[in-house]
């Protein structure tokens, strides 16, 4: 969690209501999350710790810090973490388009396990690799997910020393 995660504009989302009437809040956060100027955060409100959605935005670039304000009233607050800075040579690319799975996932820990220290891994791909993600967050890896005309492209990269 990043220490300047509280401060700065705040966009504050309370879906505790949707949740009582059981409705999903989910397109609702998602909505309020592509809403969110560059340096806003999101104040979410829930009944529980979102733990699901803190995987989904990390991987579009988020940190977050949840806390237990009483029983079914958890806070959570998410903001756009800086991009990591790049190694003196830049990120090292690997395209894994047209490959079937789990040969894109087996390349890219076997990229890893290779990457020299600072440096980013940029996987090309076809689509969002689902699977790899859980693996990266066990393993201490960060990752960012974007899109360009080549498709789905995931930086990794490991804060400090591994």
């Amino acid at each position: 969690m990043h220490a300047a995660i509280d401060e700065g504009p705040r966009r504050e989302l309370d879906v505790r209501p949707l949740l009582a009437r059981g409705e999903e809040p989910y397109s609702t956060i998602m909505a309020a999350v592509d809403a969110l100027a560059e340096d806003e955060a999101l104040v979410l409100r829930s009944t529980f710790e979102p733990t699901p959605l803190h995987r989904v935005l990390g991987g579009r670039g988020f940190a977050h810090a949840a806390r237990e304000l009483g029983p079914d009233d958890w806070e959570t607050v998410y903001r756009r973490e800086p991009p990591p800075a790049a190694g003196d040579d830049g990120p090292v690319e690997l395209d894994v388009r047209g490959l079937n799975p789990p040969e894109p996932m087996e390349r890219t820990l076997a990229a890893l396990e290779g990457l020299p220290e600072g440096r980013e891994l940029l996987q090309v791909n076809d689509r969002v690799p689902a699977f790899l993600l859980p693996l990266l967050d066990e393993r201490g890896w960060r990752y960012r997910i974007g899109e360009d005309e080549r498709g789905t492209l995931v930086t990794i990269w490991r804060d400090g020393p591994s």
